[in-house]
């Protein structure tokens, strides 16, 4: 973990530095995150592109403001959360549903190095229910799930990116938690009917 953390503090310092292929580096590890959470908040898919490019470009302009005391990734997201929320606000946005989007858009896309097939479709399988289970959060559990558990942030980084109070954001994973259980459950009791 400190072997990662130092390497990527030695790529942000290139890339302040002025060398492309840091900011290349950057883009490809926190790209797919970033646009999950932008989608999340503006619920479609060209203004969430749009929204990662913008935040990607302010985080590169103001990279020499960060001072490493948190993580990058965190510093990084809130700056996609708030650039979302602005551009809500600007456009007034009438907001899809997450249904209406492919499932291609969720990150649960199954390792290249896992090579059973049964265990690729079993895999394959559990990411369809969580997916389903996953649209009966509300928008904000949504997020902080994916914050909490995808991104692996903690909840102090979860309120530095959100700006949400420590309770508001553990009252919001426990909710989503249940609210989970609860849908996967009933999911694979239906599947099992179905079965049967």
């Amino acid at each position: 973990m400190a072997e990662s953390t130092s390497t990527e503090q030695i790529i942000i310092e290139r890339a302040i530095g002025g060398d492309p292929e840091a900011y290349r580096l950057l883009l490809n590890k926190y790209k797919t995150y970033a646009f999950s959470i932008a989608v999340k908040i503006v619920k479609n898919k060209e203004d969430a592109e749009e929204v990662v490019q913008d935040s990607f470009v302010k985080a590169f302009k103001a990279l020499r403001n960060f001072n490493g005391s948190g993580k990058f990734s965190t510093w990084l997201y809130k700056i996609v959360y708030n650039t979302a929320l602005t551009r809500i606000r600007n456009k007034k946005i009438i907001m899809d549903t997450l249904e209406e989007f492919p499932a291609s858009n969720f990150d649960f896309a199954i390792p290249d190095n896992y090579t059973g097939s049964f265990e690729k479709l079993v895999q394959a399988d559990q990411a369809a229910l969580l997916r389903k289970a996953l649209v009966v959060l509300t928008e904000s559990e949504n997020l902080v799930i994916g914050l909490y558990y995808s991104c692996e942030n903690t909840i102090a980084e979860i309120e530095g990116i959100t700006g949400w109070n420590p309770s508001t954001i553990k009252i919001r994973l426990f909710r989503a938690r249940q609210k989970l259980y609860t849908e996967l459950s009933k999911l694979l009791n239906d599947e099992m009917n179905e079965l049967l």
